[in-house]
């Protein structure tokens, strides 16, 4: 039978960065690509098109910049339960706004943090109690986080304005 990991509920998850900057630069090589759509003004929630998926994301880097198009973000979401899982494609599902569940091989293990495979990298926070089991490098799992998945994007593709392109003259 599976090992099967559970958050409990009331507990504040133990720390797992110190920082915005200081996660980007330990994990940006796992960054996706991803396209971000336009949201509101001033809002820290963002939609996203990565890995197959329209996910919804509390933004950690720069909430009021990011702007939509192409980018790379790192997606992040904390794990109510990680459990073994058969190997097999990697897959990213929403089941609900603001949730994610998916599946993948585990590539990378630092602390909590488990670097899975799921069609594009997704940086699992593993429960504080998860089993060594689920902890190692080479094993398949499955993942259900609840709302906030967290997103850090490390930079956009600038989309040119009319004020960029001096070639252009309206007035003529």
């Amino acid at each position: 039978m599976p090992a099967r990991i559970t958050r409990h509920e009331g507990m504040l998850p133990a720390m797992v960065e110190e920082g915005p900057e200081a996660f980007i630069k330990r994990w940006s090589e796992f960054a996706a690509p991803a396209t971000l759509f336009a949201r509101s003004e001033g809002s820290p929630l963002l939609e996203a098109a990565v890995g197959g998926v329209i996910v919804q994301l509390l933004e950690r880097t720069n909430p009021y910049q990011a702007g939509p198009g192409a980018a790379r973000l790192l997606l992040n979401p904390t794990a109510d339960t990680v459990m073994l899982a058969p190997e097999g494609a990697g897959v990213l599902v929403v089941p609900r706004r603001g949730a994610l569940h998916g599946s993948g091989e585990v590539v990378e293990v630092e602390g909590r943090v488990l670097v899975v495979d799921a069609g594009v990298p997704v940086l699992v926070v593993a429960p504080a109690d998860a089993d060594a089991e689920v902890r190692r490098t080479g094993v398949w799992i499955r993942f259900e986080a609840s709302p906030p998945v967290h997103g850090f994007v490390l930079d956009t593709e600038r989309r040119a304005t009319p004020s960029d392109r001096a070639d252009i003259d309206e007035a003529h």
